[in-house]
């Protein structure tokens, strides 16, 4: 029988280049294949309301053109999210499931109504196109994608000119302004996503989460309890990582995929 192959799902911001340090040693175990959700990386720049959704659909068609049979998905961060949202809701695809830090959602941040009133208008206010516009000429710039690269990662050596040169380009792609407009805004509409606790609840599948315990973007506290109730859920954390440990510590994030599947 042939191995299940790796489907490798990308976090805010990034594409598919990012894995660049796991996708031969996942090799040795199985295919490996990485895509670019829409909206980021090489992918298109799509006129289009952005969630979970869509690029649960996405993931989809790509694996009914290319796979067509029971896979390893492993998901990031935004990607971590789109990943349990696709083993949820096509169980039939994922046989294993891996998530890179799942972060929170707007449902698990805001629940009372009376916050969401409030919040709401704060959210119009800083996702307003003009605002929005204004911080995508500034973000676009090289020295500040290397200054927040090296923010994020605790290792900051790994910062190379390649890895900004990654986030760089997409950004001179054709309706890029106006995508980082639609993804702010759609990512304060309830449809964004399922709660991350809703998701972990109703996951089925053998899950591994690995979590950077230095991840200063999305934080391992608040989760355990999540995580524990649910008996197919195995966390593995990477002392000193970041929230791009798959990046800064491949060796031991690609070493901890090993372990767990034997």
């Amino acid at each position: 029988m042939l191995p299940s192959p790796f489907l490798l799902i990308h976090g805010f911001g990034s594409a598919w280049k990012q894995w660049q340090h796991n996708i031969l040693p996942l090799s040795r175990y199985a295919p490996v294949y990485a895509l670019d959700l829409l909206g980021f990386g090489w992918s298109e720049k799509a006129a289009t309301v952005y969630n979970s959704r869509l690029w649960l659909e996405q993931i989809y068609d790509f694996w009914a053109q290319f796979i067509q049979r029971p896979i390893i998905l492993v998901g990031h961060s935004l990607g971590a999210l789109v990943a349990a949202t696709v083993a949820v809701d096509r169980a039939n695809m994922v046989q294993r499931l891996i998530l890179v830090t799942v972060p929170n959602t707007r449902q698990d941040m805001i629940s009372a109504p009376w916050l969401q009133a409030s919040v709401g208008t704060l959210e119009r206010l800083f996702t307003s196109p003009l605002l929005v516009r204004l911080i995508f000429k500034l973000a676009r710039q090289p020295r500040f994608i290397r200054s927040a690269l090296q923010s994020v990662y605790k290792k900051s050596d790994r910062v190379t000119d390649s890895l900004v040169s990654q986030f760089v380009i997409p950004t001179s792609d054709r309706g890029a302004a106006q995508t980082l407009c639609r993804l702010t805004q759609s990512a304060t509409q309830p449809n964004y996503s399922a709660s991350r606790q809703s998701l972990l609840g109703a996951i089925s599948q053998p899950t591994l989460i690995i979590w950077g315990l230095a991840d200063n973007i999305v934080p391992l506290k608040g989760c355990e309890a999540e995580m524990a109730a649910n008996p197919q859920i195995t966390l593995t954390t990477i002392p000193e990582a970041g929230h791009c440990l798959y990046d800064e510590c491949a060796d031991e994030f690609n070493q901890a995929i090993a372990q767990w599947l034997g």
